[in-house]
């Protein structure tokens, strides 16, 4: 076989495998789910949460951060924040009138009733979720495919159930797990062992003994501390205001006092005034509580 065939079987080939690669690409585009909304997710700076009678509300700042702003003041996950964004384009497998399905049926048990605060008249309502000026409300799963009906504008379309758990959750779900704000300066740190601060010359150091690289450890441990979660406060008998452990941060911003809840299997500081307790691992008591 000469070279000319060779070429020819060659290029052959090549023309068949992108004709097979052009195909399924047709063909995966051709099956590719509708989306909930074309709404362009960088352009939202606002989000309001409605679920069993509390709302959340969370905005992106000047810097592009999110914030939580109610029920408290505080940096939020950005990770999840993203996660919850991507509802607007989230694959759709059917849609419905709501007239056809109607609302009490779409909500099932999770409806609740509540005043328009406009109109004052009575309305069914359910969990949902604001974004700048979109709403999409939560209805049941249908029990045949797991698949959760939503509602946007006037019509009920069928989604994966990934975001009704995040929506529904508590709001500390939502919040950075940052144990400090970020780009705070730490001032004195009152720890169960120690207090570690500056001398007169500005260098710091412990009230123990410890070298100044284990207290540069221990300050550097707490200005990047994360949680690996973090939940709604539940009060332990071991968190009496008068016998608690308890250690303090304070910063050149604020102060930050946590209650050391409980060291296992976890390390868990609780911050019973905005209804939140972090998760640790165990190593961060050693870490963070009582470095030596």
């Amino acid at each position: 076989m000469n070279k000319k065939h060779l070429l020819n079987i060659f290029l052959l080939i090549i023309v068949a495998a992108l004709a097979t690669v052009i195909f399924n690409s047709d063909e995966k585009s051709s099956h590719e789910l509708p989306r909930l909304s074309d709404t362009d997710i960088s352009s939202i700076d606002d989000i309001v949460i409605r679920h069993n009678g509390n709302t959340t509300i969370i905005r992106r700042n000047d810097t592009g951060n999110w914030f939580v702003k109610q029920p408290i003041e505080i940096a939020a996950n950005d990770f999840r924040i993203s996660s919850i964004l991507k509802l607007l384009n989230a694959p759709v497998h059917n849609r419905y009138p709501l007239a056809q399905i109607g609302m009490e049926k779409f909500l099932g048990e999770k409806s609740t009733t509540a005043t328009d605060p406009d109109t004052g008249k009575k309305m069914t309502t359910g969990t949902s979720i604001q974004f700048n000026d979109q709403t999409v409300t939560f209805g049941i799963t249908n029990p045949a495919t797991s698949l959760r009906f939503v509602l946007l504008d006037d019509t009920v379309y069928t989604i994966e159930d990934f975001y009704a758990p995040l929506i529904s959750s508590h709001f500390g779900t939502l919040v950075s797990l940052n144990l400090l704000p970020d780009d705070s300066h730490i001032k004195k740190l009152f720890l169960l062992n120690q207090t570690i601060d500056r001398d007169e010359k500005g260098r710091w150091r412990s009230s123990i003994d410890m070298d100044a690289d284990t207290v540069s450890s221990a300050l550097d441990a707490w200005s990047h501390a994360q949680a690996f979660g973090i939940h709604a406060y539940m009060q332990r008998t071991t968190d009496d205001t008068k016998t608690a452990d308890r250690i303090s941060i304070q910063l050149n911003e604020e102060t930050i006092d946590f209650i050391v809840s409980d060291t296992d299997p976890w390390v868990i500081l609780a911050r019973p005034e905005i209804d939140l307790e972090y998760h640790l691992d165990k190593e961060a008591y050693d870490r963070l509580l009582s470095p030596q």
